[in-house]
């Protein structure tokens, strides 16, 4: 399907997150950034990469999804192989994601930063609905030259689906000590998708096409705080 160029706001953000803030998912032909996230059809075709310094290690995937999509979820893929299904979501309840402390359990490193769910809300145009959410692990490293992969969403019934995706990783310095290959792989995530470096994938009915032409009204605002001590 051809791409959808929309672009939605800038994301307010602490002064001090923007070197946080490397890590960017967009569709593959996106040609400028506005400050919001990108829209595209799916199934898209992605890239990720860094644009600080790097590389980036343990890559996980922050993926929300509205209500619709939840409700008629099949599976999502990237590039063909099932990578979350219905099961692997779970309600957005907390004002604040992903947790702090990390899983042995599923291998979740842990994170210094988090989004405010009223944001993530915002960004989907779903505020004061419900959203789902998960964290999955996707990539072992990424680098300042893109990686491509193809995002499906596979549903049972269309009604309006959306998902959001983010990334997530760690980056130590120097990246080449042995101890710190070590720690960007057990320690928490300090590198992350801004909203403006995000993408947010839908699966519009033709009468609707025209209407997602033109920017989403009352989108909120992005935001993000430290983990407490």
């Amino acid at each position: 399907m051809a791409l959808l160029l929309l672009m939605v706001a800038a994301p307010i953000v602490a002064a001090d997150t923007e070197a946080t803030h490397t890590i960017k998912i967009w569709p593959v032909g996106t040609p400028s950034e506005t400050g919001w996230p990108i829209v595209t059809e799916s199934p898209a075709t992605l890239f990720v990469l860094h644009t600080g310094q790097g590389p980036i290690k343990n890559v996980w995937l922050l993926i929300a999804i509205n209500e619709p999509t939840y409700d008629n979820l099949n599976m999502i893929t990237i590039n063909g192989t099932e990578y979350l299904n219905k099961t692997d979501f779970t309600i957005l309840a907390n004002s604040w994601i992903p947790p702090g402390p990390a899983n042995s359990t599923t291998g979740y490193p842990g994170t210094t930063w988090h989004y405010m769910a009223s944001a993530l809300r915002g960004a989907m145009n779903e505020t004061n609905h419900i959203i789902y959410w998960t964290i999955k692990y996707f990539l072992p490293e990424i680098t300042t030259t893109p990686q491509t992969f193809t995002v499906a969403l596979n549903l049972t019934a269309h009604t309006s689906p959306k998902a959001l995706i983010l990334g997530l990783g760690r980056y130590d310095d120097p990246p080449n000590n042995i101890q710190s290959s070590i720690l960007q792989t057990d320690s928490p995530f300090n590198r992350f998708t801004s909203y403006s470096k995000s993408t947010l994938v839908v699966v519009p009915e033709i009468a609707t096409l025209a209407l997602m032409a033109s920017p989403f009204a009352g989108l909120g605002l992005y935001a993000i705080r430290r983990r407490k001590k």
